[in-house]
């Protein structure tokens, strides 16, 4: 099956219930009158996901002015069109990405069917015929086809066909069909995924592993609201349905990589360009063989450029109830609580903090009961970048939104961050962490506004919805 290049609306979009609709901190903006048609398209994905459906149609479209003969971004601005009803629009920017390479049985399906919502059935006979072309073993194509001949025999007239259809067709593209019949989807669940092993990798005497039970909770919850058999399994994979494997950069043998089945989605919660993907060849095996999905769309990006991959999908990071925890009660003696590795950047905030006269904890390798009570303990937890170009740690601060924790959180003109994630938390840059973490640990009535605000924004992603989405949009490699 054909794949796409870049994250597909079935990954991205959101209801418009996960837009912020409070204040937000400032950030550099995006100017789209600057911005290349590669930052174009990849901002519109971003903004579609959000709901935004028109604004990232008019990026789709500057990005076609940059660049005429982008594929991509014809294809992107279809897609986006259908469910706008701008559906004459659809077809001839869907035409011209079949034109420029979109050559699929799919691309020229998804064609036909809205030739026939617009009642052009001359141009459905003609796109189906296309698609057969391509696929004759396509049954559900011969008879929208048959049923289009029908139509058109009948007497019914349209308009003339707006889209004209390509008079040559090209060769098709290897990433052709950027969002594919998926998107229109009203199918909860494929089989394959109706069983799911949850695995994570845990070396012996590496306890990091333990990082990884929150998100592990979140899909599980997730899973199961969609009727999928779930298992909780570590360092053994399923041959049968769909394993999910949690920390598959801690494999450290290629004769246990190559063993890992082509049913395995491998979720990648590394930086790709901060972690180095490059230098880790056991893991660039696996992320070049297997199914990824990515909570970054830079991410993303980077990825499908070093390993040429087709598979790679966006999944977000969303909210399950399971993830919502009785703390226990406290005083909150601590003032500021940081838990992670440090490195000379995280560390001069940290000793910032003590000078300015707070009382400062910071816990490393500390999981479960004893990191959930430093947390009740806390008035303000500290989420800080590893790496200064970075990207947001969500599947860190995730859990603390999940139970109502102010957060303050780095977050530089740079940073990866989805908009009402950053609604949730104080989110100020490098150089003010200090004073704002100061400034809060003294000021109850907003910390307590912040812990509200924290639960309401984040409880509105549906981990179930979100990976719903993101199962169908997800393409597995096969054998062949």
């Amino acid at each position: 099956m054909a794949t796409n290049q870049w994250p597909s609306l079935s990954d991205l979009i959101d209801d418009e219930s996960d837009r912020a609709d409070g204040p937000q901190s400032d950030v550099a903006p995006f100017d789209p009158y600057t911005a290349s048609a590669t930052e174009l398209l990849l901002h519109g994905l971003q903004i579609a996901r959000l709901g935004e459906l028109d604004v990232a149609a008019e990026l789709f479209a500057k990005a076609i002015v940059k660049e005429p003969d982008s594929a991509d971004a014809y294809e992107a601005l279809a897609t986006v069109l259908i469910p706008l009803g701008k559906l004459e629009f659809a077809a001839r920017a869907k035409g011209k990405a079949i034109s420029l390479g979109y050559n699929s049985a799919s691309s020229w399906e998804m064609l036909g069917d809205i030739f026939v919502k617009l009642g052009q059935f001359e141009g459905a006979v003609e796109a189906f015929s296309s698609a057969l072309e391509l696929d004759p073993s396509a049954p559900l194509v011969q008879s929208k086809l048959q049923n289009a001949v029908a139509r058109r025999s009948g007497g019914q007239t349209a308009p003339a066909t707006v889209a004209p259809l390509p008079t040559v067709k090209p060769a098709a593209r290897p990433d052709a069909d950027l969002f594919e019949l998926d998107f229109l989807s009203t199918d909860l669940i494929p089989p394959a995924w109706r069983r799911v092993s949850l695995v994570t990798i845990s070396p012996d005497g590496n306890p990091h592993s333990a990082g990884f039970d929150d998100l592990a909770l979140g899909f599980e919850s997730g899973l199961r609201s969609l009727g999928v058999e779930v298992e909780r399994k570590t360092n053994a994979l399923h041959a049968s349905g769909i394993n999910l494997l949690l920390g598959a950069h801690l494999i450290d043998s290629q004769e246990l990589a190559d063993r890992v089945p082509l049913n395995t989605v491998i979720v990648n919660l590394e930086q790709v360009a901060g972690f180095d993907v490059r230098s880790r060849p056991i893991y660039l095996s696996l992320l070049r063989r297997l199914a990824v999905w990515d909570y970054s769309v830079r991410n993303i990006h980077e990825l499908r450029r070093l390993t040429g991959s087709p598979y790679v999908r966006h999944v977000s990071i969303g909210y399950a109830p399971e993830l919502t925890r009785d703390l226990p009660p406290s005083a909150q003696p601590i003032d500021v609580l940081f838990y992670g590795s440090t490195n000379p950047r995280r560390q001069a905030v940290l000793a910032a903090l003590g000078a300015a006269g707070l009382n400062v904890k910071h816990l490393f390798n500390v999981y479960g009961d004893a990191r959930d009570r430093a947390i009740a303990d806390a008035k303000v937890v500290l989420n800080m970048h590893f790496y200064e170009d970075s990207i947001h740690e969500i599947v860190r601060t995730s859990y603390l939104l999940a139970n109502r924790k102010a957060v303050v959180t780095e977050c530089g003109p740079r940073t990866e961050i989805d908009e009402d994630i950053k609604s949730a938390m104080l989110s100020v840059p490098y150089e003010d962490l200090v004073s704002s973490c100061v400034a809060l640990v003294r000021d109850e009535p907003r910390r307590r506004e912040l812990e509200r605000r924290a639960f309401e924004v984040f409880a509105k992603r549906d981990q179930a919805k979100i990976l719903r989405e993101t199962i169908a949009a997800t393409v597995m490699p096969s054998a062949g």
